[in-house]
């Protein structure tokens, strides 16, 4: 919903066993970054988290302000090298046709 605080869960690919999730993937400032309307990207205010701790499951939160767009575009790209896991790209319709 535009304007409220949203999560969600999600899992990361490993990059070097691809087919498989990542457990416990490491993530770090400007690994996550938000774009409302095709805006330019920003780093998120919330860094993602592994939750529960040692999973493979990433809980990604974002702000209301974050949530400020007819369309919000969450890019998650590892900026380590080598990657650890793979790039994901979301894209959250906020408000109805």
């Amino acid at each position: 919903v535009k304007n409220e605080d949203f999560f969600i869960q999600i899992a990361l690919e490993d990059y070097a066993n691809p087919g498989n999730f990542k457990s416990n993937p490491t993530l770090a400032a400007g690994d996550a970054k938000v774009s409302k309307d095709g805006g330019a990207l920003a780093n998120l205010t919330t860094l993602p988290a592994v939750a529960p701790a040692s999973s493979v499951c990433v809980t990604v939160t974002l702000s209301a302000t974050e949530m400020n767009g007819d369309y919000v575009t969450i890019v998650l790209i590892d900026q380590t090298a080598p990657k650890e896991w793979c790039d994901v790209l979301i894209s959250i319709p906020t408000t109805s046709a």
